[in-house]
């Protein structure tokens, strides 16, 4: 294995509050288009509470095997948002092969909400219709980190098994009646009287990756990610640990290290706006300042999506590679840093080049 391994994403599905596709989504967060609004839900002070929802003429129907099945309305709203994502990908998977999935589901908080029932890969298989290895597929229910751990696991296939094309993804809902509750009595939700909330959302997004031992020469502007960075904090919003913002700040310096020395000129963050998240971002801003270029461009997607939770990741990756080759009207860069925090321990960075240089 190389000094600094890296893959590349070959192509990208995408479902969120704003686009249908990534391009579209790419398009409607350079516009600063919001797909916020208040909903039917309510707090506890019966007053509406805002979310980025996809829209429902959107989504596919919940195929006929699961319609009175005993999963939850969430588990088939997050099976309608995958399969709507993941069936973009038909055009540009690899002839012959069944691929599997490293996939990453919201994150199981206990007492929050029930974890999911069977096998999830292989009921995305049949909603999709698109057939997925699901003995070699991974599961992950860490959120908003778990896109980057699963390149890390990417890189890791590749390099022992030979095979050179692999499914990511992430899915996430927040349209939960008990979940909203639980997070409303925390006074987590920006809700009217709350200055310290985040808006809701939910969303798909899913990546073709491949080994860097395939020419991606057809691709205008192929896009790299290098290993990533991983860390545990272990004064989490759910630990009585005291809060020092060491996770972030350390899966920042360690995905920088695994990529080619570069000045990164734009990051793109999960951060939600909670003054937990914007203080840990801030501390990893901070103790990584000298790899940081001056002026620096900053993205927070949450802004027009919500917080998509585990589609956050392969959504700001996929953005990126679609505005990369087209005039979706972001600022064009080489060196990317994109960072995740889940609630509870997980936090995960990672180096994304534009690979403008090999087209000569």
């Amino acid at each position: 294995m190389s000094e600094h391994p890296w893959v590349q994403v070959i192509g990208s599905g995408m479902v969120t509050p704003v686009g249908g596709s990534a391009a579209t989504t790419a398009a409607a967060v350079a516009a600063e288009v919001s797909g916020v609004e208040e909903t039917s839900f309510q707090n506890k002070h019966r007053m509406p509470i805002k979310m980025a929802q996809v829209p429902d003429d959107a989504l596919p129907d919940i195929h006929q095997q699961y319609k009175d099945s005993t999963l939850s309305p969430r588990q088939r709203q997050l099976l309608r948002l995958a399969a709507a994502a993941l069936v973009q990908l038909v055009d540009v998977l690899p002839a012959g092969q069944t691929l599997p999935l490293y996939l990453t589901l919201p994150e199981h908080l206990p007492g929050y909400t029930a974890p999911l029932r069977g096998n999830f890969i292989e009921q995305l298989a049949l909603q999709s219709g698109i057939p997925l290895n699901a003995a070699d597929s991974l599961i992950a229910d860490i959120g908003r980190a778990g896109s980057f751990y699963a390149i890390e696991k990417a890189i890791q296939y590749f390099d022992k098994t030979g095979n050179d094309y692999l499914l990511i993804g992430g899915v996430d809902t927040y349209r939960d009646p008990y979940l909203l509750a639980t997070l409303d009595m925390e006074n987590r939700l920006n809700v009217q009287g709350v200055f310290d909330g985040f808006i809701p959302g939910e969303g798909a997004a899913f990546l073709l990756l491949a080994s860097s031992r395939v020419n991606a020469s057809h691709i205008a502007h192929p896009v790299r990610l290098y290993r990533p960075g991983t860390a545990l904090e272990s004064g989490h919003r759910y630990s009585e640990e005291p809060y020092r913002g060491d996770g972030l700040a350390d899966a920042v310096r360690e995905a920088l290290q695994q990529a080619i020395p570069a000045k990164i000129q734009s990051i793109w963050s999960s951060m939600t706006y909670e003054s937990y998240g914007t203080k840990e971002f801030n501390v990893a801003l901070t103790r990584n300042g000298t790899q940081l270029a001056d002026p620096l461009d900053i993205q927070h997607p949450v802004d027009c999506l919500g917080d998509m939770g585990a589609a956050m990741g392969c959504a700001m990756i996929g953005m990126i590679a679609a505005k990369a080759n087209s005039s979706v009207g972001f600022s064009h860069f080489q060196h990317y840093l994109l960072c995740c925090s889940s609630d509870l321990a997980h936090r995960a960075a990672v180096r994304l080049d534009i690979e403008q240089a090999i087209l000569k």
